[in-house]
């Protein structure tokens, strides 16, 4: 019996719309475990505000969180209506809105200090919002790709990083604009979670408003100082830390913001 039989059997024993597609993201705050209990209550406190926006924030899908300590997992539902392999535009603008809304919120969690690591999946999921009950294939692969992840990156699902970095790949020129990722350490596609200072870059460039801000958390930023608190943050820890893991996973960052910076720097020469 394939998954669709499986699927329409159980609706028809229990008589409940069993799983939807949607994209589901694990996230988890890197370097909790040794902290102390002022800094872990304001750990979460900054992370458990970025969850309440993101669920009150309104795109184009319907969004459910389920957070446990410094973890979580965030649902965006899309309509299978929109699961066109030959014209998928309603459905890359679905994947699109909700990558950008988490691109968001990782971006205030890192301006804040911490790290964060992370899988995306898009498949088969069950959701029900009043007893918090998730499970279903996505929701097991997104805790799976998190695993894998090993560096501070929300690493995307092959297949549905394909269809969006070749769709990227075609559309977009400017590297510091695309969403996906591919990484030189592991060929693993990954979110771009700096894409949402390159929104203001893409539009405003003519106009000169390659400075503008963006809001994140209680702050607004221009992309230099995003880029000046990391970068900084990563090259004290490296100096100072004797964790070859934790010293790992800033080199990476810092080598991410810095390759992004470059791109950035020569699109503005332009």
């Amino acid at each position: 019996m394939d998954k669709t039989s499986q699927v329409s059997l159980v609706n028809n024993l229990f008589g409940i719309d069993m799983y939807k597609k949607g994209l589901v993201v694990f996230i988890d705050i890197l370097g909790t475990k040794d902290s102390n209990f002022t800094d872990l209550y304001n750990i979460n406190k900054i992370f458990h505000k970025e969850l309440q926006r993101i669920k009150k924030e309104e795109i184009f899908c319907k969004k459910f969180v389920s957070s446990f300590s410094d973890c979580a997992y965030i649902i965006y539902e899309i309509h299978e209506d929109n699961e066109n392999k030959e014209d998928d535009t309603a459905f890359r603008l679905y994947i699109h809105e909700s990558l950008t809304d988490l691109a968001l919120t990782l971006s205030a969690i890192q301006i804040n200090g911490f790290m964060c690591r992370g899988g995306i999946s898009y498949n088969d999921l069950f959701y029900e919002e009043k007893s918090n009950i998730i499970f279903g294939p996505a929701i097991n692969e997104a805790n799976k790709l998190e695993t894998e992840a090993v560096m501070p990156r929300v690493i995307v699902n092959d297949e549905l990083a394909n269809r969006l970095y070749k769709h990227e790949k075609k559309v977009i020129e400017d590297e510091f604009r695309k969403l996906i990722r591919k990484d030189e350490f592991d060929d693993r596609y990954y979110l771009n979670f700096l894409y949402v200072f390159s929104q203001f870059d893409y539009m405003d460039y003519d106009e000169g408003f390659f400075n503008d801000k963006i809001q994140l958390g209680d702050k607004e930023y221009t992309f230099d100082e995003y880029y000046n608190i990391l970068e900084k943050l990563s090259l004290d820890t490296i100096k100072n830390k004797t964790d070859h893991n934790i010293i790992a996973k800033h080199k990476w960052q810092l080598n991410y913001l810095r390759n992004h910076f470059k791109e950035r720097g020569l699109k503005s020469k332009q």
